[in-house]
């Protein structure tokens, strides 16, 4: 058995991952007594510990153990059996690791209702996210704690009440149903008259943007469809959210300056602050307690994690009879209690109390992801406003991961996302990047930019011969910000290519036919004008004499996008080059672009990766109708390469821009270096046939597409997706920035 499946193993697992995997079985054969779990852990394991990034085995093992310790080893088989429908429900490693938090926390509350949880998953994923599942697991612990046997009879989903919080927590209430109430509700309690708008979609499978309430410049952006809570309606979720946020509005009177602290400070005292200021509109009106308190389900519990500590210490705060033995959250609740009997007037007590308790919390060294901690309980808002970033010239190195952490939650209007696409940019988190200055003053606007908002586009299965439809989503994700110099020593490096680029572009004829009307002379009548001059002599007045029509033309009437692939692979190291494929596609994009700027061009600069259907993540770095200015050349320069290639969505999203554009001729020209791949599709064809399919949508919509490809061994799939005429392979990579201005020149000739 151990045989087999170590040669599958080594498929999926690095030399230094076969060790950890080998002794995690090692130490479950000791836990379990028995080797059916064993079997399952060694067939199952290695698949998804890839999927789920470098901690995902560590995590995988340390969990197998605690459900070993808590239950037996049937829930440990059903653990590792569960894992792979896990996988294919969780995209991110995030998601897949907030998975094994529930799993640890059960086991340690309800061990006897894990294995009929995990033997229902699949249904359960398929209506919950994984905030969802953890809700409605420890509901059902805590609507069942005096009773084993209704408690696993919830899980087994053979109880009514669990049947029916599991359909209300799958249909959720649109914002627009109650949008109308929640402003008369805010105005009956305090008067305030706050703008409610509804915040841009997000794809499924998103375990954070947009799930939480956003306040931004005194508007309450709220989630269009919330995850309604276990057991409760969805406009009583939506009181309960617009009276949190009226709350700050009336008692958060100041930011709190985000440097010198870490993330689980920060979400600390986010967290003191959401409770100073609930127990202040409490003191006012204080049926609001009724209305919050259901909502807080967190329990004690063995397993210690950074959520359920905060979880924990959220619910202390705000009910008296709620008791936890926990040192930290006894701490929390003391530390609070003192401060409210002094008066909680004032927001530095958030501040004060919040730092203490991260320091505390960081020395118990538990795991925690500020990038996608989601506060808790559902109704409270994702706390950004509440921080002051600070001038982004200011922050240190290790202040960059929590200003893009905190600052990606923000919600913003549809005018503000319309701009962000001429803006958004931000600093590099890298040591170098760290020390870089602003490259322009749009810069600042980085930190309040609002979340991507979401583009669902169709995807073709070849095998069904049908399109799956609205099956992926493209977010247009913030671009990085390098230094516009750097693109400016490319150019005076290449001095005399671009010279030479701007003579040949400048001789390329672009254009169309025209009929110019009412012409002296010319190839032949104008109709309309000859009708008009035989009337006016009918009728006794003097002709116009203008009854010709001619040929003319309008010329350098095109749009070009050039897209381009940032996926992974393009950090490969040219030897030849002396340089990396993404810094060759960079100097080749950077010549094209000066050249078509000078003659006056329409183009623009996209890039693209993905992670996923649910996240193709999308890069403009210049658009149609902006200039190309030290902003655009800072984008060009902070360019970055990760994950993969989901080509067709892309080329998808690409056109649907040049759609919109009233030009004679529209271009795509798709720079890449490999074949179309991503991490939930296991079938070669899939990818390549979709992309054909999204090149042929293009043509028909007129809008050409042609490929040029870094990959030497290219031309049989690059050929099947954009046609035997319409693609490169550029063999020598280094070359690249030569090849692709020509190339554009033969294009647009």
């Amino acid at each position: 058995m151990l045989s087999a499946a170590l040669a599958e193993a080594r498929r999926w697992l690095a030399p230094e991952q076969i060790e950890v995997w080998l002794d995690g079985a090692r130490r479950l054969a000791d836990a379990c007594g028995g080797l059916e779990p064993v079997g399952t852990y060694l067939r199952v394991v290695p698949a998804v510990a890839r999927q789920g990034g470098d901690a995902a085995l560590t995590r995988i093992i340390a969990t197998a153990l605690t459900v070993a310790a808590q239950a037996h080893g049937h829930a440990v088989d059903a653990f590792l059996s569960a894992l792979p429908i896990a996988a294919r429900h969780l995209y991110t490693p995030d998601s897949l690791a907030a998975f094994l938090d529930v799993v640890d926390e059960i086991a340690a509350l309800a061990p006897g209702g894990l294995v009929p949880m995990l033997e229902r998953l699949g249904p359960l994923l398929e209506q919950l996210s994984v905030d969802g599942l953890r809700r409605w697991a420890l509901l059902g612990v805590q609507a069942h704690s005096s009773d084993a046997g209704d408690q696993n009879a919830w899980f087994r989903l053979e109880r009514s009440d669990a049947r029916a919080v599991l359909r209300s927590s799958a249909e959720g209430t649109p914002f627009t149903d109650v949008e109308r109430r929640l402003g008369f509700y805010l105005r009956a309690l305090w008067g305030l008259g706050a703008e409610l708008h509804a915040a841009t979609a997000v794809a499924p499978g998103d375990s954070r943007r947009n799930r939480r309430v956003s306040i931004v410049d005194g508007a309450v952006r709220m989630p269009q469809v919330f995850d309604v809570f276990p057991g409760q309606d969805g406009p009583t979720l939506y009181r309960a959210a617009v009276a949190h946020a009226a709350a700050h509005l009336l008692h958060s009177t100041q930011r709190f300056p985000l440097r010198e602290l870490r993330p689980i400070q920060v979400a600390i005292v986010s967290l003191i602050e959401d409770a100073r200021v609930e127990r202040l509109a409490m003191a006012e009106l204080p049926g609001l307690l009724k209305l919050w308190l259901p909502f807080h389900v967190a329990l004690p519990s063995s397993a210690v994690s950074a959520v359920s500590l905060l979880a924990r210490l959220t619910r202390a705060l705000i009910d008296p009879a709620y008791e936890d033995d926990n040192a930290f959250v006894q701490k929390g609740r003391a530390m609070f209690a003192q401060a409210a009997a002094g008066g909680l007037s004032d927001p530095a007590v958030s501040r004060s109390i919040g730092g203490l308790l991260g320091s505390n919390l960081g020395q118990i060294q538990v795991r925690f992801n500020l990038k996608t901690y989601l506060v808790e309980p559902l109704y409270r808002d994702d706390n950004v406003f509440l921080w002051d970033f600070g001038s982004p010239g200011q922050s240190r190195a290790d202040d960059q991961d929590i200003h893009e952490e905190v600052s990606s939650s923000v919600a913003e209007d549809g005018k503000r996302g319309e701009a962000r696409s001429q803006r958004d940019g931000r600093p590099d988190p890298t040591e170098e990047g760290a020390q870089r200055e602003a490259a322009s003053a749009q810069e600042v606007e980085a930190f309040e930019l609002a979340p991507p908002q979401p583009y669902r586009y169709d995807e073709w299965d070849y095998a069904s011969g049908m399109k799956r439809p609205l099956w992926c989503t493209v977010l247009e994700k913030r671009v990085r910000l390098g230094l516009a110099g750097d693109i400016d020593q490319v150019l005076r490096r290449n001095q005399e290519t671009v010279n030479r680029l701007t003579t040949l572009i400048r001789a390329a004829q672009v254009e169309r036919p025209l009929r110019l009307r009412k012409q002296l002379e010319g190839d032949k009548l104008d109709l309309d004008a000859s009708i008009r001059a035989t009337v006016d002599m009918r009728s006794g007045r003097s002709p116009d004499p203008r009854i010709h029509e001619r040929r003319g033309r309008r010329s350098r009437d095109l749009a070009v996008l050039l897209l381009l692939d940032l996926s992974q692979s393009t950090n490969d190291y040219v030897p030849s080059a002396g340089t990396t494929v993404l810094n060759l596609a960079r100097e080749a994009t950077a010549l094209v672009a000066d050249a078509m700027d000078k003659i006056g061009d329409s183009f623009a600069i996209h890039g693209f990766d993905s992670n996923g259907r649910h996240e193709v993540e999308y890069y403009r770095f210049k658009d149609f109708d902006g200039p190309y200015s030290d902003a655009e050349r800072a984008r060009l320069a902070g360019m970055t390469a990760q994950l993969s290639t989901r080509m067709g969505t892309a080329v998808r999203h690409a056109g649907h821009f040049l759609r919109q554009r009233r030009a004679a001729r529209k271009l795509i020209l798709v720079v890449t270096d490999g074949e179309p791949h991503d991490i939930d599709v296991h079938d070669r064809k899939y990818l390549v046939f979709d992309a054909k399919h999204a090149v042929e949508e293009q043509t028909h919509h007129g809008v050409a597409t042609f490929c040029i490809s870094l990959d030497p061994g290219a031309d049989e799939y690059v050929a099947r997706i954009f046609g035997s005429r319409n693609y490169l392979v550029l063999d020598h990579l280094r070359r690249l920035p030569e090849k692709l201005p020509l190339l554009y020149m033969r294009l647009t000739a």
